[in-house]
């Protein structure tokens, strides 16, 4: 049986549909969601006071707005992971060897990239980029790094799905294209993205993996593109990603 529902549950979809206009918008008025969706007031009215009720919703004057209980969730499933506790330490060591560069500990999560842990050194530029954060695996460093060491036919499965939407004119959105760039991936043990997530960034990325081959996830540094092709910058870095890597590959081996 696939894992698409045969018959999905419609008050489910519409509960997503309504949480998604909460989470775009930082919080609204019954009016404004039924608006946004073209539902009865009323009806959007009995799905908040129930998302309420269950703790994920609260409400300030008129307006509701997502709850904290998301991240309390969220925390708990990350805390099950071992390889956050393990990778955590080396994550922010990476960042404060760092002078503006941000460094992010990346998982696979049913066909898309989920960031786990975000460190920035105390001078960095500012990036959008959080713990929770999901993106798609064929624009990011950390993505490609993961999937060129998948097993075909999962990365296949994964691009079905999903896709390859284009995010800026330097995203790779041809398939054939992109398994050559595994190729390369595999050869050299480093990821690379020029651009292709976000103009103006850049980021090098190398997959964790476990003894037997297995794929834990992923770790980049990224930053400003002009900074980042520096050749020397370029060796610096890589060879202290290389190095937080090897470490948390061995601390996950022993744990």
């Amino acid at each position: 049986m696939g894992d698409e529902a045969n018959r999905p549950i419609k008050s489910l979809l519409t509960m997503d549909e309504m949480v998604a206009v909460l989470d775009e918008t930082g919080g609204a008025r019954v009016t404004e969601v039924a608006d946004e969706l073209d539902r009865p007031q009323s009806v959007v009215h009995d799905y908040l006071s129930t998302l309420r009720q269950l703790g994920y919703v609260v409400k300030n004057g008129p307006r509701y707005r997502l709850s904290l209980r998301f991240l309390e969730l969220g925390s708990k499933e990350r805390s099950r992971k071992p390889l956050y506790d393990i990778a955590k330490p080396e994550i922010d060591r990476l960042a404060d060897e760092s002078s503006s560069e941000l460094v992010s500990l990346v998982v696979e999560e049913d066909g898309k990239a989920v960031c786990l842990a975000a460190a920035w050194s105390s001078q960095s530029i500012q990036y959008n980029t959080f713990p929770g954060m999901h993106f798609h695996l064929h624009s990011s460093a950390t993505g490609k790094a993961m999937l060129a060491h998948l097993p075909e036919e999962r990365v296949h499965e994964i691009l079905d799905r999903h896709g390859m939407p284009e995010r800026t004119p330097n995203t790779v959105t041809d398939r054939d294209e992109l398994f050559d760039q595994f190729e390369l991936i595999r050869e050299r043990g480093l990821s690379y993205e020029r651009e292709e997530y976000k103009l103006g960034m850049m980021s090098y990325a190398a997959p964790v993996t476990a003894d037997d081959g297995q794929v834990l996830g992923a770790i980049s540094v990224s930053g400003p593109a002009h900074r980042m092709r520096e050749d020397e910058v370029e060796d610096e870095l890589t060879n202290k990603l290389l190095s937080a890597i090897n470490i948390v590959e061995l601390n996950y081996g022993a744990r």
